[in-house]
């Protein structure tokens, strides 16, 4: 459904007790969307794995051609494998809406 569409990661707070905060987003393309249990696979383009915390909720923003959808969640699981730097995003209270600027 949303497979194939850029995404941008960027923390909302951090859970562990000394967590680092960090400002930047993240950039992903969608892998693979799962609507029955909440979840998508991610690739991470452009940084690093050890660079995406597993200790914080992030906000998610996909980007298709007509909207913006967005969601918060943590990050599962994050590997490598030969479709790349993979992330296990587990979505919580699903997406939102709101019309793409063009």
């Amino acid at each position: 459904m949303y497979e194939g569409n850029p995404a941008t990661l960027k923390i909302e707070k951090t859970i562990a007790l000394n967590g680092v905060f960090e400002e930047s987003s993240k950039q992903c393309r969608v892998l693979h969307y799962d609507p029955e249990d909440d979840y998508m696979k991610l690739t991470l383009e452009g940084a690093n794995l050890t660079e995406i915390q597993r200790d914080a909720k992030y906000r998610c923003s996909i980007t298709t051609k007509k909207e913006v959808l967005s969601c918060t969640g943590i990050i599962r699981d994050r590997y490598q494998s030969e479709e790349g730097d993979v992330l296990f995003f587990k979505i919580e209270n699903g997406f939102y809406s709101t019309p793409r600027e063009n």
